[in-house]
Order: structure tokens, then sequence, then C-alpha cells
């Protein structure tokens, strides 16, 4: 991007502020996580299998909350019903999506600081 490249040092130093200020959020954010479950949350609809059914023609019935999680190669789906498990279902999804932002966040930063490194090295030669 050599648009970047043409930018001043004291522009870069503030694009890497206001990224540096946006990671203190996410990471005072992280430091105090709520009661999570480990698992990934879905809304399932399903057939029941009753040919007198409504659900045989169309509409299923749901919604269902289920967690699923990994264990020994295999996925386990565990049915739940109680808020406060779902609740603390979506919490976890939440803190591992504030955490993959707070990685680009830092990708960002480092990208602009590579930058400005380069803007201040010079080759040496003899």
């Amino acid at each position: 991007m050599s648009k970047d490249n043409d930018l001043k040092p004291d522009e870069i130093r503030k694009i890497i502020w206001g990224l540096s200020v946006r990671r203190s959020r996410l990471a005072k954010k992280l430091y105090t996580p709520s009661q999570m479950i480990e698992g990934c949350i879905h809304k399932i609809y399903k057939k029941c299998g009753n040919p007198k059914c409504y659900c045989k023609d169309g509409k299923k019935h749901g919604p269902y909350w289920a967690l699923s999680k990994k264990t020994g190669g295999k996925t386990k789906i565990a049915y739940i019903s109680d808020t406060g498990t779902i609740k603390k279902a979506f919490a976890y999804k939440k803190y591992n999506k504030d955490l993959a932002r707070l990685r680009k966040v830092n990708e960002k930063i480092f990208y602009w600081l590579r930058i400005i490194r380069d803007k201040n090295t010079s080759v040496y030669e003899k």
C-alpha cells in the first residue's frame, strides 16, 4: 500500500493512538468476563416424524436451543432450555468475538509500526 507509506509519521502515530484506545477498551472488557459455558450455541428447528403433524409439509417445531462441543474428536449436542445457561453460552460466543477483534486491532497496530520502522530505516552501504 504505497498510499500508507505517503502518510507523515504524525498521522501514523494518530492512527496508532486511536487503535490503542480501541485495544484498551476491548482488553478492559476481556479482563472481567461474565460467567460462561464453553460450546457453540445453535437455534434448531426439527420435524417430529408424525405423518399427521403440520411439520411434515413445511413449518418445523422450534426453536430449540442446543449447545455443541467437540470432545475426543466427536461433536456432542445438548439441548438447553434454561435461560441462564443460554445467556452463559452467548457470553462465551461474545467473548471469543471480542478476542478476535483484539487480535485484528493488534495486527493493524503492528502493520503501522512496521511502516514507521521502514520509513526510518536506510540501507547500510560501505
